[in-house]
């Protein structure tokens, strides 16, 4: 079991379990064994027996059914994720985007990162709810940019990652993962199921960042999808990390990656 700090009173501690019956977010495996449950039931933590528990846990879902609060209400706020290439076509998101979208970009939450250049997104934008695309869920190629492969332990044979893969991926993660971003799409690859976009970060372009400290290289392919544009400031940081012998471009002083000191990584 997990328990808390009590945000009112730090002396004491919440059973998460518990806590989160009272709140709707989950109900007990078994409802109704423990009929004399009450709410004065002691949840702090102090009685971790079956019996104790298992009264917490009726009490609190008791509580929750009365308030009609989370699963329990009237309408609960259930979403239905939608997975690109089964429940959508990539395509249709991007051409549904531009047409309804402000400025043509959409609200996403960066759920999951692969690598430096790839990530799953799932979209919150209320503005698609109408399309019926509100909670899709994508993979997103960042346009312009490649980025090392990170390994997959879970084969037989595992593979390997690529230099500097991990670092790729960790100076992403700090900087996107979990985060509720603009993306503004251009469209797919060639399998039609990935999408290719730019991430609209507050503080950079996130692109721009990956490839200024030598965590990427220019995408030939992905980079003919941005505006004319855009395409000259990448290809002068790309160029700087080039000069620096930064990261990936290291292997212009022709050493081991095994024995490279890594450069301080700025932040966007």
């Amino acid at each position: 079991m997990l328990f808390i700090p009590d945000p009112s009173d730090k002396s004491k501690q919440w059973n998460l379990a518990v806590e989160s019956v009272r709140r709707g977010f989950c109900t007990p495996k078994v409802v109704g064994t423990s009929s004399d449950a009450t709410e004065n039931t002691d949840t702090n933590g102090g009685d971790d027996s079956v019996e104790d528990y298992d009264r917490a846990l009726q009490s609190a879902y008791k509580e929750a059914v009365n308030s009609r609060v989370g699963v329990h209400s009237a309408k609960p706020l259930v979403r239905k994720v939608l997975n690109a290439g089964d429940e959508f076509q990539a395509m249709t998101l991007v051409e549904k985007v531009k047409r309804i979208c402000t400025n043509g970009s959409v609200t996403c939450v960066i759920e999951y990162i692969f690598d430096g250049s790839r990530y799953r997104c799932m979209v919150t934008d209320p503005e698609l709810e109408s399309a019926g695309l509100l909670y899709g869920s994508f993979t997103l190629i960042l346009a312009g940019v490649s980025c090392p492969r990170v390994g997959n332990s879970r084969v037989t044979p595992p593979t390997p990652s690529e230099p500097f893969a991990d670092a790729a991926r960790d100076f992403v993660e700090l900087r996107l993962l979990q985060r509720e971003l603009k993306i503004t799409l251009h469209g797919t690859d060639k399998s039609g199921v990935c999408l290719v976009g730019t991430v609209n970060h507050p503080r950079g372009n996130i692109a721009a960042e990956v490839l200024k400290n030598g965590l990427g290289r220019i995408s030939d392919w992905s980079i003919r999808m941005l505006n004319p544009g855009d395409v000259p400031p990448l290809r002068i940081v790309e160029n700087t990390a080039k000069v620096r012998r930064l990261q990936c471009f290291v292997c212009f002083l022709g050493v081991s990656n095994d024995n490279i000191r890594l450069p301080h990584i700025s932040c966007i």
